[in-house]
């Protein structure tokens, strides 16, 4: 009886430790295959990195798993941008994006046409959230664009995208759209519009009869466009939204350009932003014959009388005011980049500029420590103890 009980206690003492043991093998097992994954993990950034950069710099990364992770994250934002254009219509933004689509073969990016619903400019809180969301996410590089008003990514915890935009004097632009309901352009011109019927008045007629399509508060578009979804921003003659318009030109959008000035600003769109997803724009643009798309088919020059009665608004005067901001802070931007080349503003010439022979940066680095030699001479002497 004795022995039997003994016999008893050993066997499970044996089943214990075997127990034991087997928990050990898997737990070792599991270390081991997350070990592997965190492996295939890296080489898989690795090869990457490498197909992004086109070449083998990302050996000179820091040896240490976190500094290498962060260097490849680095690398792969940097050179897949996200864009957003929210084009103002009639400022010869179909231009500008068919420039995107000519080129997104040959400079790997991806273009998409953001459609929004009954043709309005306003995106409800949700809708602005989900795309922010989605254009984050999905793939990059991507230049999107569309008709509405700038939506603010940090709002919702998301980076900033690389937001473009063009403007164009605002009566220009709303006399262009008035004769292109009634006449179309030529980018499709079978096309009727829904104020053909209506063809025979002219821009002047319809200010003189008061209409309601030629009323100065159409003017209030680019405006409330780069001022963004507040209520406030689409109320004509804000000063509020002006103000506001203006800050979000120098802080929020990576560049502003003017639709008479398009062949320079691509060129400084080619230099801002990275991933060379703009590379070659100015010259495709200057050669293309897509340069100057959609053009209203017919258009009757405006009267001194009529343009004097628009000016003496104030919804022109703030419109024309942040127009002619942009044109300054363009000129400036221009000219600091390109300093012996004119802008073609004021009616002077301009000279063709090739990216690729830019001058060296007017900055350099120095006084840089630890130096070189010293670093060399720690690690030799560490070497030595």
């Amino acid at each position: 009886m004795f022995f039997r009980v003994r016999h008893q206690k050993m066997v499970h003492v044996y089943l214990v430790v075997l127990v034991i043991l087997g928990m050990l093998v898997v737990l070792g097992a599991m270390i081991a295959y997350h070990a592997l994954l965190r492996e295939q993990n890296f080489q898989i950034e690795a090869a990457v990195a490498k197909l992004v950069n086109g070449n083998s710099n990302y050996q000179h990364f820091d040896s240490s798993a976190s500094q290498y992770r962060q260097n490849s994250v680095m690398i792969l934002e940097e050179q897949k941008p996200l864009v957003i254009y929210n084009r103002v219509p009639k400022t010869g933004s179909t231009s500008f994006v068919n420039v995107a689509y000519d080129l997104h073969s040959h400079n790997a990016f991806r273009v998409l046409h953001v459609n929004v619903t009954g043709n309005s400019h306003l995106l409800s809180i949700y809708d602005q959230y989900r795309f922010v969301d989605n254009t984050t996410r999905w793939t990059r590089p991507a230049f999107y664009h569309g008709h509405f008003a700038y939506i603010d990514f940090e709002k919702y915890g998301y980076k900033r995208p690389y937001y473009v935009q063009l403007l164009r004097k605002p009566l220009d632009r709303l006399v262009s759209y008035y004769y292109f309901l009634r006449y179309g352009d030529d980018y499709r011109p079978h096309l009727v519009r829904k104020k053909h019927m209506d063809s025979s008045t002219t821009f002047d007629e319809c200010v003189e009869r008061g209409g309601s399509d030629c009323q100065a508060n159409l003017l209030w578009l680019q405006i409330p466009f780069l001022c963004g979804q507040s209520a406030d921003c689409w109320i004509p003659g804000s000063e509020w939204a002006l103000q506001q318009a203006k800050r979000n030109v120098i802080e929020k959008y990576t560049l502003v350009g003017i639709t008479e000035q398009m062949g320079e600003y691509l060129q400084m769109l080619e230099l801002v932003i990275p991933g060379g997803m703009f590379r070659n724009a100015s010259e495709h643009f200057k050669h293309s014959s897509k340069s100057h798309l959609r053009k209203t088919a017919k258009k009757y020059p405006v009267s001194r009388k009529t343009i004097q009665k628009f000016h003496e608004s104030t919804v022109w005067q703030m419109e024309n005011e942040l127009y002619a901001f942009v044109t300054r802070e363009f000129a400036f931007a221009y000219a600091k980049q390109f300093p012996n080349v004119s802008s073609g503003l004021a009616g002077t010439t301009k000279k063709n500029v090739k990216i690729s022979e830019l001058s060296p940066p007017n900055f350099r680095y120095e006084k840089i420590y630890p130096k070189p030699s010293q670093q060399k001479k720690k690690k030799s002497a560490a070497h030595v103890q």
